[in-house]
C-alpha cells in the first residue's frame, strides 16, 4: 500500500479558513510550539472557540464561509461573554 501524504498548511490564514480544529493545532504545533501547550490544556470547547475568534477578528477572511461558520458556532455554544 502507498503512503499516504499529510496537507500542510504554510500560513495562518489557510489554517483558520479550512475551519478544522485539528488542521489547525497541526500548525499551531509546527510554528509556535509554546503557545500549543497551553493551548491543548484547554477543552476542544474552548480551543474551537477561540479558533473561532480569530476568525472574526481577522480582516481578510470576512465574507468567508469560515467567518460564517465562526459566527454561527460561537452563537449556538452561547460564547458572548465567556471567552472575551
Amino acid at each position: 500500500m502507498g503512503k499516504t501524504k499529510k496537507n500542510y498548511v504554510s500560513s495562518l490564514r489557510e489554517a483558520l479558513a479550512s475551519f478544522d480544529l485539528k488542521t489547525y493545532k497541526r500548525w499551531v504545533k509546527k510554528y509556535s510550539p509554546n503557545l500549543y501547550k497551553t493551548f491543548c490544556s484547554y477543552t476542544e470547547e474552548v480551543q474551537m472557540g477561540t479558533m473561532c475568534k480569530m476568525i472574526i477578528n481577522r480582516t481578510d477572511l470576512l465574507n468567508t464561509e469560515a467567518h460564517r461558520q465562526a459566527v454561527v458556532w460561537l452563537r449556538d455554544h452561547n460564547m458572548r461573554g465567556q471567552l472575551w
